[in-house]
């Protein structure tokens, strides 16, 4: 797995080989993705989209009509690969083409995309259809703006909920304490880490998160 920080927000694109085949974690740069690609020598098979929002889909269009990959993504954030408003790429004046996912993905589905296992949690509150990927023969979950190190995704953009949010972490914290988490944005972290460290778990009295 390479990481890849892209766009004007250093989002992280993850690029997963697997022989032949890989699959491309929230590309937001497509020329930079494909760059990544023709150095393994792989073929782009899947994207995996955590949310909607544009430093993380925006090299979405490019790269399904380059490569022709499937694109999977929650029904609830597919309005952000469609729509520059909803992926609030107009909100920062930046140019958007709009696409379709090809697969769309729910909770508990278990897809294999390059042929590499992975579950899918529903993980909104960011987003409402923000997802969480786990690779449980690696250990690890992508999740998106959802959990970073120490911290968690704003929820004051339209579909937020802190309350859904505190939920969804609480889920993927659930998984094994050596988990690897990779979030949007930052350094990876450990579900173990969080579980100790993350503020938003540490906070009981609040009625927000109640």
């Amino acid at each position: 797995m390479r990481t890849l920080p892209m766009g004007p927000l250093g989002a992280n694109c993850y690029l997963w080989t697997n022989g032949e085949n890989a699959f491309a974690v929230d590309p937001s740069d497509a020329q930079a993705t494909l760059a990544a690609l023709e150095k393994t020598g792989a073929v782009l098979t899947d994207i995996l989209l955590t949310h909607r929002h544009f430093d993380h889909v925006a090299g979405v269009a490019a790269l399904k009509a380059a490569t022709g990959c499937r694109v999977w993504m929650h029904p609830l954030d597919a309005d952000g690969l469609r729509d520059a408003r909803a992926s609030l790429a107009l909100l920062h004046g930046l140019p958007f083409t709009p696409t379709e996912p090809t697969d769309l993905v729910h909770d508990g589905d278990e897809i294999a995309p390059a042929g590499v296992p992975v579950r899918v949690l529903h993980t909104p509150g960011h987003t409402a259809g923000g997802v969480t990927y786990v690779l449980d023969a690696e250990r690890l979950a992508f999740t998106g703006d959802t959990l970073f190190c120490e911290s968690f995704g704003r929820t004051d953009f339209p579909g937020g909920s802190l309350r859904d949010l505190r939920r969804s972490i609480e889920r993927i914290v659930a998984l094994p304490p050596d988990y690897r988490l990779y979030p949007g944005h930052e350094e990876p972290t450990t579900v173990g880490h969080e579980r100790r460290y993350n503020p938003i778990l540490q906070i009981r009295s609040n009625p927000w998160f109640n």
